[in-house]
């Protein structure tokens, strides 16, 4: 039989439950209410100042925060070789004919805006000899 918790006049029995206060659910199991602020086999960082400050020094030095070398260190040339390998295996590469129309869309912007500079220069340069 399930044991009985009793409820202080002024506290509503819907309302939820402190931290490590008991309660009976519907059912009239009764079950204690989780602390706050802390999830299941995670480990609380510290939230002082002094832990910031440290934290931000060791990062600054180019070590972890936990005191050891710094990741970026522990990363040898091979993961990172395997790593550019996945990365490229996920871009989406142009067809021929997608490579073909890009290269002369940009040849003819090329050639638009060195057209365009040569005539601006040899205006400019007719301009400072009337000038002087």
């Amino acid at each position: 039989m399930a044991k009985q918790v009793k409820v202080k006049k002024d506290q509503d029995p819907a309302a939820p439950a402190k931290k490590g206060e008991k309660k009976a659910d519907a059912k009239g199991k009764v079950k204690e209410a989780p602390a706050k602020g802390k999830a299941k086999g995670k480990k609380e960082e510290p939230r002082g100042l002094k832990a910031r400050m440290a934290k931000a020094q060791a990062v600054k030095q180019g070590k972890s925060a936990k005191g050891g070398a710094s990741a970026r260190e522990k990363k040898g040339t091979g993961k990172f070789l395997r790593e550019v390998r996945v990365e490229m295996s996920k871009v989406t590469w142009p067809s021929r004919d997608e490579l073909v129309q890009s290269t002369i869309v940009v040849l003819i912007a090329v050639t638009i805006a060195g057209t365009f500079i040569a005539i601006m220069d040899a205006i400019f340069s007719r301009l400072v000899s009337l000038i002087s």
